[in-house]
């Protein structure tokens, strides 16, 4: 799509979200890294540790990883609350296939949920496990649950790495089997919750974005301005 852009537009200036989203192509004329932000308003602090669930937002696909959650609340026997879109006629099948015949009292679909509910969640959550296996560009239900004070543990895969400190602002694992050991969870809970939040009111705020942009929006026509008085 990029290429598609530069194609058409020759003097095309692009900002990313991640460090990770130029990997495929650093020689297109990226001119910024603006991480996606939050309106930290409208995402609840809390301060004490949440329930006893695991939590996974997302869709139903293979990439995101619902069966893989249903796999880790198998093997450490905690409950785990699955909110997901599920719409698309492969999400469907996907869902039918690899997660619908686990459901049962100990682990529950919730449908897709709005904001409220979403946040609800969030606030309840033991931790946020995110076990994706794809480039991701960003993530931000990552950003969104350490808002809430929740632990995220999420793969080492895509911008990821780029959202969370391991063992700071979260947990980071090279496989979602390692989400299954015990004392990965005993490190989530361990997390500070106003560490979380900190971090994202430091580095995901809708302020930090606009006056990011706004630098890249300046330096581009400060640019464009000095090219044209020596053409």
């Amino acid at each position: 799509m990029y290429e598609q852009v530069c194609a058409l537009v020759p003097n095309a200036k692009l900002i990313s979200i991640s460090r990770n989203q130029r990997r495929p192509r650093p020689d297109l004329p990226w001119i910024a890294n603006c991480p996606n932000a939050i309106d930290l308003s409208v995402y609840p602090f809390r301060r004490k540790p949440g329930g006893d669930y695991l939590l996974f937002l997302g869709r139903m696909s293979p990439d995101k990883g619902a069966h893989r959650a249903v796999a880790i609340a198998l093997e450490t026997g905690l409950p785990l609350k699955i909110a997901a879109k599920c719409r698309e006629p492969l999400e469907q099948r996907y869902f039918d296939e690899l997660v619908r015949p686990h459901l049962g009292d100990s682990i529950e679909y919730v449908g897709e949920v709005g904001h409220a509910d979403k946040v609800e969640l969030l606030m309840g959550a033991r931790a946020l496990i995110n076990p994706i296996d794809w480039e991701e560009p960003f993530g931000l239900v990552v950003i969104e649950a350490m808002a809430c004070g929740t632990p995220v543990i999420s793969t080492r895969r895509g911008a990821i790495p780029e959202l969370i400190e391991h063992g700071r602002t979260g947990i980071l694992v090279d496989s979602y089997r390692e989400m299954e050991r015990p004392e990965i969870l005993e490190l989530a809970d361990s997390l500070d919750p106003s560490e979380l939040r900190r971090e994202v009111e430091l580095r995901f705020s809708q302020e930090r974005m606009v006056a990011d942009y706004l630098a890249a929006y300046e330096a581009t026509i400060e640019s464009v301005a000095r090219t044209s008085c020596h053409s």
